[in-house]
């Protein structure tokens, strides 16, 4: 492979594990159908093989569900099954509920938790690491026993929301219409998929929560954020997603509704430090960079002051450590730090950002650049299209010896994650396929995290990573995502604050007269 001098921007905004749901118990009146913009559009619906996951929650958490949950206040609940712990976190006991079945009419049973598991874990990398290893232990049809080598802390708050799959739909129908035509236990079924265009999903009229008010869901594919926007004001949509942060005023003024929430992932500078040769090989020459770079001014000048100004997590997460504050802006002592390194004169380096996601990315990558360009560091900025970006880095991190970068990971995940353990894990563990960066001690203080199920404990070793980490500056938040949607006056929607989800018997959209 041909090398290259790369840095990269990995910039996820918004909707990556930001889920828009419209079941409606609660609605005092119901239009027949909701017409609800996003700007993102699924790879696939299935959950075990999408590359995609921003594009695919939104729309695929109607179809499917988990076997945990969360109520609003982000506490864990059950949701198809309720589940015990024993007391040395070695094994996890599921209790499916009884009577829920696919939308293909076949009973959810344990043999779909198996089938599951085990395609995800075949067909998909992130999902192996997540997943493995794990003994799958069936009792009967309705309880399965997991059983753990060592206690996993993040299993429930994190690897459990794995939507399930039926296994009797796949046997009987194969691959390509299983992923052709999704079926799962959710409140609303899949009916068609217009490339470009719109996906349309109809209600489960057998829902075991009960029936959705709202008769039919088209989710239309809308990537122009003006468009989006223009779409509520004409009436063409009831809800958009990602409403560009420099628009949340006029929306307001002109009557209609928004909601912010804190969402995953963050915005930030990825490093690739496999290689000794590149220039940010350096530490210091990443400290420069996160010196040089005004975040605090990016947030405020070019998105309002909207998304949040963290240093490694907000002060709601497990491990928030007060004392930990983001790189001042300093270019002076950048141009210092870079002449210490052997750069007094700068270097050249591409830029590069993934494109199809939401506002934000591109202009954060164009901004920093400009900075860059202050202390000497000249950048070509190039956006690379989501799936590419996603797969080259797969690629290339196997051969991470014979080049000299690499694009990042996306999502990057990082402050208002699920969980900050996996957060870590993903971005800074060596063995992960989102890593681009290897230090034993980081390895060995992520192993404790994930063995330590108390979460006090576990919040203390967290502090001694995220220290660790804004001292070696794999990566460098820029900023953390907070999503906002926007609504007609008559529509009711409140999403989980700390993940921007919004859940299908929780609260959802409540649509008034």
């Amino acid at each position: 492979m041909k090398k290259l001098l790369w840095i990269v921007m990995a910039c996820s905004l918004t909707l990556t594990f930001a889920h828009l749901v419209v079941f409606t118990p609660f609605a005092m009146s119901a239009p027949k159908k909701l017409v609800i913009a996003t700007n993102l559009e699924p790879d696939v619906l299935d959950f075990t093989i999408m590359v995609t996951g921003p594009a695919t929650y939104p729309i695929g958490e109607n179809i499917y569900e988990t076997l945990v949950d969360k109520a609003l206040d982000g506490k864990r609940v059950p949701g198809l099954a309720s589940w015990t712990v024993s007391p040395d976190g070695k094994l996890i006991e599921f209790t499916l509920r009884k009577g829920i079945k696919f939308h293909s009419g076949d009973p959810l049973t344990t043999k779909d938790i198996v089938f599951t598991w085990t395609r995800a874990a075949e067909k998909n990398p992130t999902w192996k690491r997540r997943l493995q290893p794990i003994n799958m232990e069936i009792v009967d049809d309705y309880r399965i026993k997991l059983h753990f080598k060592e206690p996993d802390a993040i299993f429930l708050p994190y690897r459990a929301y794995l939507p399930i799959e039926s296994k009797s739909y796949y046997d009987r129908v194969g691959e390509d219409q299983f992923v052709k035509r999704p079926v799962g236990t959710g409140p609303y079924k899949f009916v068609t998929w217009e490339s470009g265009q719109y996906i349309d999903l109809k209600a489960n009229e057998e829902y075991w929560r009960g029936a959705p008010s709202v008769k039919e869901v088209r989710f239309r594919i809308v990537k122009e954020d003006t468009t989006r926007v223009a779409m509520l004001k004409t009436g063409e949509a009831d809800i958009i997603l990602d409403v560009p942060w420099k628009d949340v005023a006029s929306l307001r003024s002109a009557g209609f509704k928004t909601v912010t929430a804190d969402a995953t992932p963050p915005c930030s500078i990825k490093f690739h430090l496999l290689n000794p040769k590149v220039p940010w090989y350096d530490k210091r020459v990443r400290q420069a960079i996160a010196y040089a770079i005004d975040s605090k001014a990016i947030i405020d000048k070019l998105f309002h002051g909207i998304p949040n100004h963290v240093a490694r997590l907000a002060s709601w997460e497990i491990g928030y450590d007060p004392e930990l504050k983001p790189y001042p802006y300093d270019p002076e002592k950048a141009k210092k730090l870079l002449a210490e390194a052997g750069y007094p004169k700068g270097f050249e380096m591409p830029f590069y950002y993934m494109t199809g996601r939401s506002y934000g990315i591109k202009e954060t990558a164009e901004a920093a650049a400009l900075y860059l360009k202050a202390v000497g560091i000249n950048c070509k900025v190039e956006g690379l299209e989501s799936v590419k970006f996603v797969k080259l880095q797969r690629e290339v991190w196997h051969n991470s010896t014979d080049v000299e970068a690499v694009i990042g990971a996306d999502p990057g995940p990082g402050p208002h994650y699920f969980e900050p353990t996996e957060a870590i894990d993903l971005m800074c563990n060596s063995k992960s396929l989102y890593s681009l960066y290897s230090n034993p001690n980081m390895d060995a203080l992520i192993a404790e995290m994930q063995r330590t199920l108390d979460d006090t404990k576990r919040g203390e070793l967290i502090k001694k990573a995220c220290r660790m980490l804004q001292e070696e500056l794999p990566t460098i938040v820029i900023w953390a995502t907070r999503s906002v949607y926007g609504m007609k006056p008559n529509i009711d929607f409140t999403p989980v604050q700390g993940i921007g989800w919004v859940y299908m018997h929780a609260n959802d959209v409540r649509v008034k007269d």
